[in-house]
């Protein structure tokens, strides 16, 4: 009977980094019998060990391999080295075959299927030697990234807070530097399974400096430099080290390419949390199915997965707030306490996420759904929230209870029309997502203010059962029937905090599409959302200054005068239409005043035209001849139009920087929307 044997060798080696290391190879066969393998092979070819020497090549028995010339008819084996069938050398094997030798092939990956039939039929043995640094992989890395820049501010003469001009400049400097040690593992366990593990560790040290200065009154008007200053620059400086140690690990098994699973787990050690919970481990879980593969579907669907994951993040913090220091005092031989309450107990923030999704492809790729829910709670999170003054602090670290996060996420894309010139690739997007607040920390009841804005006229405050973008300030004061409250012609004013609205939109989406003809494409982009509000203090400044459309009104009345719409109370104390006038600028300051979140708010609903482009490629027929492979010119535009529903300055997409902190829901004297137009060349050699 014939019989086909075939040897599989698998090196372990000493040195997994070096190529160049010697090898001992585990040595694996199998003799295939009509359709049955039967373990063994190993000793019929008498292999009892096999080695790589380095430079000296491979070894069996003790005794190199031999390569296959005449002189070497009476070797015990004859090692073919590239020789290919119908080769000289391979009509030589079959010659030394039939006077008893042993012919072996060494190769260092799998073979193909046809010519391994070939190697059956000559009675070749195929030793497939795989070094160990192929399965092992070390890979260690540094890396540094290093930003320093000068930034200046000049005032001129003249502006109402610097009547004699201001000059200052900073000088920062930043340092990041990352160090990584990663070994993985690679191989393939059977037919069907793949394994692949990493371990490894980093270490991170981040390093931030700022030397600051300013001259308040310039001695001569337009020189900005600190040494014009009618008095000494004020000076201050500022440095932040922080430096995170971790380990962590990955394993993925594939099975037949088809169903997947994936295992990570990480530990940091931060320094910028308290000794006793600085360290903080998060691992992962996540799985996928292709449907497609595992099961069989009707032919109208291209592609289908499930996929599903349990997720937990850890995440640490700012430096500096886990014990009492001194700042450096902008007054030469003095200090400054910071103005943040520290806290020697607080603990790292954890995130536990589940995500379960959908991605289905119909009718040859040409129409594609990916679906997804998840649902995510936050403990512990690190804020820093707003105090009293008097107490000596305007901010205190501390941890907050539970928030959930859970929603929808849809992509759907699609080529509604492909011909042999022309393509049409859509592209929607939609996502929508439920904030609640689950719990607050121990000892709040009523509430916990995450973040003022306007100063403290409006403020993110977190309850039980709302969300952390509700947007708390002061209100109209209404009568029973809903009218504005009046008195002494200016509105009512309320004495508490009232729920204006939520800063968070109820959904964003976009939609984009790609055009192909010939040589030409073109792509336009929008997006936008639906909901939320923004508490505007550009709107109330403008208004107060007369400068915004809806001012105009009431300025043609008789004596400058009007009398705003709503109640008040008579002597009796009951309601009566409001009858006291007062001057058209006095009644634009008052209703619309800073502390007035009320009036000041607005739906942040918009589309935008995000993005829009046309480019055009050269034939490469000519280009060839000049060596360019490709050459494409392009125009393109960022930030083209807008529209929304009534939001009166500038943009609603914004958020406003509040010490370091992006507070949502509310703007400060932004500035408009940046409109990007350019030309792009792209050259491909």
């Amino acid at each position: 009977e014939k019989k086909i044997i075939r040897q599989q060798i698998e090196v372990k080696s000493p040195k997994l980094w070096s190529p160049d290391a010697p090898y001992l190879y585990k040595v694996q066969s199998r003799i295939k019998k009509g359709n049955q393998s039967i373990d063994g092979g190993i000793t019929r070819i008498g292999i009892r060990l096999a080695e790589f020497r380095g430079k000296d090549g491979f070894w069996l028995n003790g005794k190199p391999f031999v390569q296959l010339v005449g002189a070497n008819r009476h070797q015990d084996f004859a090692y073919v080295g590239n020789a290919l069938p119908n080769s000289q050398q391979w009509r030589d094997a079959k010659r030394l075959r039939d006077a008893g030798c042993t012919i072996i092939r060494v190769a260092h990956y799998p073979q193909d299927p046809s010519f391994m039939d070939a190697c059956d039929e000559l009675g070749m043995f195929v030793i497939v030697a795989t070094p160990g640094w192929q399965y092992w992989n070390k890979d260690v890395k540094f890396g540094e990234l290093v930003h320093q820049n000068t930034r200046e501010m000049i005032r001129p003469y003249g502006l109402k807070n610097f009547p004699k001009g201001y000059y200052q400049q900073q000088d920062v400097f930043g340092y990041e530097n990352n160090t990584d040690v990663l070994l993985t593992y690679r191989n393939q366990l059977s037919n069907s399974f793949n394994l692949s593990v990493s371990v490894g560790a980093n270490r991170m040290d981040n390093k931030y400096k700022m030397q600051q200065a300013y001259v308040k009154d310039l001695i001569t008007p337009g020189v900005y430099k600190l040494s014009n200053g009618v008095a000494a620059p004020i000076t201050t400086f500022t440095e932040r080290n922080k430096r995170v140690n971790s380990v962590y690990g990955t394993a993925t098994l594939s099975y037949a390419n088809k169903i997947f699973l994936d295992v990570t787990g990480r530990n940091d050690w931060s320094s910028t949390l308290p000794s006793g919970n600085n360290s903080f481990f998060y691992p992962s879980v996540s799985t996928s199915f292709i449907l497609s593969d595992l099961f069989r579907l009707p032919e109208q669907i291209s592609f289908a997965k499930l996929r599903a994951s349990w997720a937990q993040v850890g995440n640490d913090t700012d430096p500096y707030k886990t014990a009492k220091y001194y700042n450096t005092s902008a007054f030469p031989g003095s200090a400054s306490v910071s103005p943040t309450l520290y806290n020697a107990r607080f603990k790292p923030e954890i995130s536990n996420s589940i995500e379960v999704g959908l991605d289905w492809r119909m009718f040859k790729q040409r129409f594609g759904l990916d679906l997804a829910f998840y649902n995510n709670i936050t403990r512990n999170q690190i804020l820093d929230v707003p105090m009293d003054q008097t107490t000596g602090y305007t901010k205190a670290t501390m941890n907050s209870g539970k928030v959930r996060n859970r929603g929808i996420e849809l992509q759907l894309d699609g080529t509604p029309v492909k011909t042999k010139n022309f393509t049409w690739n859509s592209t929607f997007t939609w996502a929508k997502n439920y904030n609640k607040v689950l719990s607050l920390a121990a000892g709040l009841t009523d509430g916990q203010t995450i973040a003022y804005t306007g100063g403290t006229n409006c403020a993110l405050i977190a309850k039980v059962g709302g969300s952390i973008g509700d947007i708390y300030g002061y209100k109209l004061k209404r009568a029973p029937d809903g009218q504005v409250v009046w008195k002494d012609g200016i509105t009512a004013r309320t004495t508490e905090f009232e729920y204006v609205g939520n800063a968070y939109p109820a959904w964003k989406a976009g939609f984009s599409n790609e055009f192909s003809y010939k040589n030409f494409r073109v792509s336009i982009l929008f997006d936008g959302q639906w909901g939320g509000i923004v508490y505007s203090q550009t709107h109330h400044k403008m208004t107060e200054h007369g400068t915004l459309k809806h001012t105009l009104k009431y300025r043609e009345n008789p004596n400058f005068e009007v009398v705003g719409e709503g109640v008040m109370l008579d002597e009796r104390g009951q309601y009566v239409p409001n009858n006291v006038p007062i001057s058209v600028s006095k009644y634009y300051a008052d209703y619309w005043r800073r502390a007035n979140v009320e009036t000041n708010s607005f739906d942040a609903s918009f589309l935008k035209l995000r993005e829009a482009r046309i480019e055009y490629t050269i034939p490469s027929a000519g280009l060839n001849k000049i060596g360019i492979e490709r050459l494409t010119l392009a125009l393109y535009g960022r930030n083209l139009a807008m529209w929304t529903k009534d939001f009166p300055v500038y943009d609603p997409e914004v958020a406003t920087l509040n010490n370091g902190t992006i507070v949502p829901g509310s703007e400060m004297g932004q500035l408009p929307s940046t409109r990007t137009m350019g030309f792009n060349l792209t050259l491909k050699f």
